[in-house]
This record gives C-alpha cells, sequence and structure tokens, in this order.
C-alpha cells in the first residue's frame, strides 16, 4: 500500500515538474523567435527558412563562425511548419534540415552545420 502510495506521488511529481508555464503567468504570443546556426563548414554558407513550402533567405555565415538571427514574428507566430535549409557558397552541395512544427510563443532553434553537412543537427526548443 505505501509502495502504491510512493510511486502515485513520484508521477504527481514528474508532472507537475513538465508544466510549460508557472501559475499567474501568459504566454507572450508576440514573442520574437531566434535562429542560431552554428558552422563548423570549411566554407560560407547561405541559409535559408522554408515556411509552409515559401523559402525565405535569412542570412549568411561565415566558415567556422556562429550567427544569431531574429526571425520576423510573421514566420512563426501562426500554425504550420518549417524547414532549414543551408548551401555552401561557391561549392555544390547543401542540406536541408527535417521539418519541424511552428509554435507560437518564441522558440530559440540551434542549427550546428559539420564540415560534412549531411551531419547537421537540429535542436528546437
Amino acid at each position: 500500500m505505501l509502495r502504491h502510495c510512493l510511486v502515485a506521488l513520484a508521477v504527481t511529481m514528474v508532472i507537475g515538474a513538465c508544466s510549460r508555464a508557472k501559475p499567474g503567468e501568459e504566454l507572450n504570443l508576440d514573442a520574437s523567435s531566434t535562429l542560431n546556426v552554428v558552422n563548423h563548414h570549411w566554407g560560407d554558407v547561405d541559409v535559408f527558412l522554408v515556411r509552409d513550402g515559401q523559402r525565405h533567405r535569412v542570412g549568411m555565415v561565415t566558415a567556422a563562425g556562429e550567427e544569431n538571427f531574429e526571425l520576423n514574428p510573421s514566420m512563426t507566430k501562426a500554425g504550420g511548419t518549417l524547414q532549414l535549409q543551408a548551401h555552401a557558397v561557391g561549392a555544390s552541395g547543401g542540406i536541408s534540415s527535417e521539418t519541424f512544427s511552428v509554435r507560437p510563443g518564441g522558440m530559440q532553434i540551434t542549427w550546428t552545420l559539420e564540415s560534412n553537412l549531411s551531419r547537421a543537427t537540429l535542436a528546437v526548443y
């Protein structure tokens, strides 16, 4: 009996710790989203954002550099999907990230490009 109570208490604590907002806090739907691109590639890359099939240039990241881009709120405000693309400047080759869902209230997106572009990693939170 005591074991069942302890399990129920542990489950309740885990569920409570997973909540997104604290009591009394409201989600700011106008919060901006940030894209951080870390480029370990040997050349400069142009970065694009694809939203529901439409491609928009975000900017360029120099070789072995890192850039932060504030995304236009219209790109992340409503629902839909996003995908990132990077194309090596002056060389053939590029990569597309997996598609991910847009979440209102601001997102932090980190895309790490490796020397072999096919080994890129994406984190969205």
